[in-house]
């Protein structure tokens, strides 16, 4: 099992296939459903959402936001890594800057950006399920024609393209992170909000796995001198992760649990919560599958956050 352990650098394969035959096609056909099921929900439940001006204009900015930090983490790894012929980026276990560290910057913007929400938006799931089918729009315009026809696309992709994931960098981007991660961020924004009417403290959860998983890795692959191994989803590789990647997320968590002190219902909540959630969220990051962490982290963090806020 030796020689299915990929090092941060390490390529895992290329982008020869046709589009038509990758997960590129599946995913232009995916979110163009899902923008036809949420047009035809909101016109037919919630027209009145759409004299929302100002929540649609500042979905517009985030998603633009979020194009910049990806195209600056682009340029960041155009300085300091060589690419081939279509502009991807070469790499290797042994050069000190990895692809790893710029791909946190869209992970952060994913997940935080569509947090930074004005006080007037739209009660309710749609304006939740509106905003992430804009972020899956960032990553839809980086399937393989769209990337390899502009460089300005391709500097995006550049930034999240791990070379250990080749060839399956934005299918395990979307169906192990994003979609599932933005899924369970509507749903669960939405119990906390009517359910406990505490819906900031939901950004407990979004924030330690956007900041604390986000350092991780490109403090893990720096800083980590101590390693352990982690499985890929179906056990055909192993990747490796730090125990000081680790400590981020406890670290994190406690951070953030006294940020959010004052949201808590009393004492009782806050106590358990700081008891609790650290070291469960460290050991879901320690032990979940590679590529899929994000989900895992936060369907436990979510359920163990309201739980002990129901109990309470």
């Amino acid at each position: 099992m030796q020689n299915n352990i990929l090092m941060p650098g390490d390529s895992a394969g290329n982008y020869n296939k046709k589009w038509t035959e990758t997960f590129d096609l599946k995913f232009l056909i995916l979110w163009v459903i899902l923008f036809v099921f949420l047009l035809s929900w909101t016109i037919i439940f919630d027209p009145n959402l759409f004299s929302a001006k100002e929540f649609f204009l500042r979905a517009v900015i985030k998603l633009f936001v979020m194009m910049v930090l990806a195209l600056l983490g682009g340029m960041l790894c155009r300085h300091y890594c060589n690419t081939d012929e279509k502009g991807y980026i070469t790499t290797s276990k042994n050069k000190w800057f990895k692809v790893n560290y710029t791909r946190k910057i869209q992970h952060f913007a994913a997940y935080l950006v569509p947090l930074l929400s004005p006080p007037t938006v739209p009660l309710g799931i749609l304006p939740h399920l509106w905003e992430s089918l804009f972020v899956l729009f960032m990553f839809l315009v980086l399937i393989k024609p769209i990337r390899e026809f502009s460089k300005f696309f391709m500097l995006q992709f550049n930034s999240l393209d791990r070379p250990e994931d080749r060839p399956n960098t934005l299918k395990w981007i979307i169906l192990g992170n994003m979609l599932p991660g933005l899924l369970l961020i509507t749903v669960f924004k939405q119990l906390f909000e009517t359910h406990l009417h505490l819906p900031l403290l939901a950004s407990v959860v979004v924030l330690t796995v956007a900041i604390g998983d986000g350092l991780a890795e490109p403090v893990g692959t720096y800083l980590g001198k101590k390693k352990y191994i982690v499985p890929l989803w179906n056990l055909k590789h192993r990747y490796v992760r730090s125990y000081a990647g680790s400590a981020c997320v406890y670290i994190a968590a406690v951070l953030f649990l006294l940020l959010f002190r004052e949201q808590f219902a009393n004492p009782q909540e806050f106590w358990s919560a700081m008891i609790l959630f650290p070291p469960v969220m460290t050991f879901a990051e320690a032990l979940a599958p590679h590529s899929m962490d994000t989900p895992i982290m936060m369907l436990i963090g979510f359920y163990l956050l309201f739980g002990i806020c129901a109990i309470f």
